[in-house]
Parts: C-alpha cells; structure tokens; sequence
C-alpha cells in the first residue's frame, strides 16, 4: 500500500512546517491563516506519523521506536494544546521538542529486537517496561515545555513587557501547576520502568551499578526526588523547580540514547 511508504522525513518536514507556521504567526498576528497553516500541517504530520507507526508495528521492543512513540504522543498532546489554547503560542515550545525526539530516533542504530528472554511472562515485563517509560518520558516533556514558558514568562515580567501583545503564555500559577503535575505524573511511570527494567538485566546476570544505562535512568529517579522534595517538603516554587524540571529533560534524553556512546548491557538499542 502507498501509505506504508510513508518515511519519518514526511511527518518531520510537516512537523517543521507547522513550527515555522507558528513562528511567522507570533510575527504578523494579524494575519489569521497561520494559525490554520499550523493546525493544517500539524494535523497532516501527524497522520502521516501515525500511519508510519502503524505501517511497522511490531511487538518487539526499540529505542528508537519507543522514541518515534514519545514524539508521536508529544505531537498530539500539542496540537490539543493549539486546539485548546487558541491565543497562547503553545506550539512554538512544543514542536522543538518533537523534532528533537525524532531526530534522536534517526541517529539511533536501530531495533535489536527481544534481548534473550525465557517465557512470555519476559514479553510482558519487557512491553511494560518500555511502556512504562515511554509514559513516564511523557510527564517530562510536559515540565519541560511548561518549564521553558514559566521562565520566559517570568523574563517578561521582571522586565514589564506586556503580556498581551505578541508571545502569549499562560499564567504563572497554571504553568508551576503544569510542571508539577508532570513530574508527579512522571516520577513512578519512570521509576516503575527503571526497577523493572533492573530486574530484567539481573534475571540475565548481566546487571550492574556501573552501567551507563542503568545510572543515567536512576540520576532521573534521584533528580525527581529533589524536585517532588523542593516542591511538597521545601515549598519551593518558581525558577528554581523550572530549572530543575529542565534538568530533568536532558537526563531523559541521555537517558534514551547513552547506548550510542557508550557500552551497555541494554539490548534493545544495539548495546554490548
């Protein structure tokens, strides 16, 4: 079928298209067919992002397919935002993101395939625990997007511009919410995926402390700690918990690819 030839440059040109769309709109605001071009083009990348998925599903588990998934969530998630939030430019901080995920899905070497496993129960441990992942990257990239216009909105005010007028951003308050509810949301998807996924390596003997993938996903388990710690022991609000849900962004991404510079016993995206 035609639409099986759907390759990830279709649904990333659209992608790209939608976000300069945006761009241009927070320039000529006046000019209402951007928003539609933006909406148009998110729409069509992100059928044709579905159709792609759908062309090479398959059971087994990858890392660069579980990344095209966290894109594909991420995508829908924005284009309900633009849909929802029709005078915030919401769209100009979330499709960085997703051009960003699908470009690290196409450096990636590709799907292994089952790691050697024992029974179906392994199948299943193994779906959930990229499921749980996958769901729990999710909560991340909603902090950090909120997290990036929390602190452009914070610059804007300290510097009085006014906020009516062309970048339009949510509230404080509704953007800290956000954040919050991210990491909340994230924090046992991800560390469920993390212990699942150590369980997995000492079930093949294979697991240690010392693997880079093993550290960088439980950075991410600590770096949540400190920051559900400075929000809900320390009452810490504001730049301070922004800053660190954007830490907590770019460990995920470490997290996602450490394979591709370093050894791992991680099967699932052509480790060692």
């Amino acid at each position: 079928m035609e639409w099986q030839r759907i390759s990830v440059i279709c649904f990333a040109a659209s992608y790209g298209v939608a976000w300069w769309a945006e761009l241009f709109r927070l320039w000529k605001p006046e000019y209402k067919a951007w928003r539609w071009l933006t909406l148009a083009f998110m729409g069509a990348g992100l059928l044709a992002h579905t159709l792609y998925l759908a062309a090479r599903w398959t059971p087994s588990p990858g890392e660069a397919r579980s990344l095209l998934w966290l894109a594909w969530i991420v995508a829908f998630l924005g284009l309900y935002g633009a849909l929802h939030y029709r005078r915030v430019a919401w769209n100009v901080f979330v499709l960085p993101v997703v051009l960003a995920l699908i470009g690290l899905a196409t450096l990636w070497p590709g799907a292994q395939g089952w790691p050697d496993i024992s029974g179906p129960m392994d199948h299943w441990l193994i779906t959930a625990h990229v499921a749980l992942l996958v769901l729990g990257g999710v909560g991340v990239c909603v902090s950090f997007v909120a997290s990036v216009m929390y602190l452009v909105q914070a610059w804007r005010l300290r510097h009085k511009q006014a906020l009516g007028e062309g970048l339009r951003l949510l509230s404080l308050e509704r953007l800290e919410r956000m954040i919050r509810h991210g990491v909340a949301w994230a924090f046992p998807l991800w560390t469920a995926g993390v212990v699942m996924g150590m369980v997995l390596l000492w079930q093949r003997r294979q697991f240690s402390w010392l693997d880079p993938k093993v550290i960088s996903g439980s950075l991410l388990v600590v770096v949540f700690v400190l920051l559900l710690d400075l929000r809900y022991r320390q009452h810490e609000r504001g730049r301070r918990f922004a800053w660190g849900a954007i830490l907590a962004f770019v460990l995920l991404l470490v997290a996602l690819s450490i394979e591709t510079f370093a050894p791992s016993w991680h099967r699932f995206g052509g480790g060692s």
